[in-house]
């Protein structure tokens, strides 16, 4: 099976957004972008030494230089989270199984059609709400 590809929304602590498809890869903890997608003005929070990660395809590694926060929009709903920026990678987005798991965000697949479930977002009042 073939991970889901949707066109997220990203947008920047600046206000500025950009449309872009993300793969949901439950198989990879870290969100990352590639650096080229981040919408102009992004601030980064550039590592001193960029760090190195493994990749899927055998032997293949991949050069974090940096984080940013983004808001991200997927079929109207908005989540926040931090991820990883890196000039190496192959897709524009990888949406992955830590953001997945704090916004409750679910792949269903079902007789060949698949699903992205947003089961929280930032206007949730759990969420919103401080006692």
């Amino acid at each position: 099976m073939s991970k889901p590809i949707l066109k997220v929304t990203i947008t920047n602590t600046g206000g500025r957004s950009a449309s872009i498809p993300a793969v949901f890869d439950t198989g990879s903890f870290y969100t990352l972008i590639r650096q080229d997608r981040l919408p102009a003005g992004t601030s980064l929070l550039r590592y001193r030494v960029p760090e190195t990660l493994r990749a899927a395809a055998k032997g293949s590694r991949l050069r974090v230089i940096g984080e940013t926060g983004l808001i991200i929009t997927i079929g109207g709903k908005r989540v926040r989270d931090a991820a990883l920026v890196t000039p190496d990678l192959a897709r524009e987005m990888i949406l992955g199984a830590g953001t997945m798991q704090k916004w409750d965000i679910s792949v269903h697949n079902r007789n060949g059609k698949t699903r992205i479930a947003v089961g929280r977002d930032m206007s949730d009042p759990e969420i919103t709400e401080v006692d």
